[in-house]
């Protein structure tokens, strides 16, 4: 192939032409300019698909996180009663120990006791008679928790009184005892044959639990069987 006048024109001129070479700051900046653009385009990044939002998956972790926190609400508003009964409980049971508080009837003999209620509470609570395990009972009062009117029977135990407060409960079946310590005091809880249970003394906790165990025993010896 025979070369063009184009092709002879530019060989003609690589060849004679004068060459130019710019001052060094031109070139410079002209080198620089090329490294900026280089750097520009390598810096964009990639575009990335667009995502479409999971509607379900968050309304399910939206749900997920209400029901927990209803639930801890739940419990720590239980946890909130149970504490103001327990410190209306023990505020009894620290008035009661002011000279002329403890008890309105004083009697040893459970037979004595319980027809003392008859005609001042709604309900008939049960007494137990402990003396042959080393909690005679003294005597018994009426009480006013949470403005209810409820039995206190009153026990010995060694040097210390124990205070036994019964009224009815309205859910069905026994709960085990719980064990809370209330302004210096210890106390044990429980429901039995529909009835709440609250024991509160100074005994050590161990010593006022196996009290509260011998009154579940006695309690549930007390009901009568199922039909």
């Amino acid at each position: 192939m025979r070369p063009t006048e184009t092709d002879e024109l530019g060989r003609l001129i690589r060849q004679e032409a004068t060459r130019h070479a710019p001052p060094p700051a031109l070139a410079e900046r002209i080198r620089a300019g090329l490294r900026s653009a280089d750097d520009a385009q390598a810096r964009v990044p990639p575009r990335r698909p667009k995502v479409r939002p999971r509607w379900p998956q968050a309304l399910a972790l939206f749900g997920a996180g209400a029901a927990t926190a209803w639930g801890l609400s739940f419990v720590l508003l239980l946890g909130t009663a149970s504490n103001v009964l327990g410190d209306a409980v023990t505020d009894s049971h620290i008035r009661s120990l002011m000279a002329g508080h403890l008890t309105d009837v004083v009697s040893s003999d459970h037979h004595t006791v319980k027809p003392w209620f008859a005609g001042k509470l709604d309900f008939s609570p049960p007494v137990v008679d402990l003396a042959a395990e080393g909690h005679p009972l003294i005597g018994a009062r009426l009480d006013y928790i949470e403005g209810r009117a409820v039995a206190a029977l009153v026990y010995r135990s060694g040097q210390h009184v124990v205070n036994l407060f019964i009224w009815p409960d309205p859910r069905d079946g026994a709960s085990a005892p719980q064990v809370l310590a209330r302004r210096g005091y210890n106390t044990v809880r429980w429901t039995e044959g529909g009835m709440q249970v609250w024991a509160v003394s100074d005994l050590n906790a161990a010593e006022l639990q196996a009290f509260a165990k011998l009154v579940r025993e006695r309690m549930g010896a007390a009901q009568p069987p199922a039909s």
